[in-house]
């Protein structure tokens, strides 16, 4: 019988992360065709961290200017 396991990635692959945080908002840092760079809001990426910290600032103050993220009520509701 074959092995049908697919790999996974490594626990610490999540470790060398470099994720762009301002506020409430968050860009991922992730790889697209080989090269590392983030995720942006709309199916972007980007490998200059300055237009991906420019994105993450805008996204803070979109969610504040909204009213910011609010409670779930219930934890039933968050999940």
């Amino acid at each position: 019988m074959s092995n049908s396991r697919v790999p996974q990635l490594r626990m610490v692959e999540h470790l060398n992360c470099n994720n762009i945080m301002v506020g409430l908002a968050t860009v991922v840092s992730t790889k697209k065709d080989g090269k590392e760079g983030w995720a942006l809001p709309g199916c972007g990426f980007t490998t200059n961290r300055n237009k991906a910290s420019s994105a993450c600032a805008k996204m803070h103050y979109l969610i504040e200017g909204l009213g910011g993220i609010k409670p779930a009520m219930k934890i039933k509701q968050a999940a």
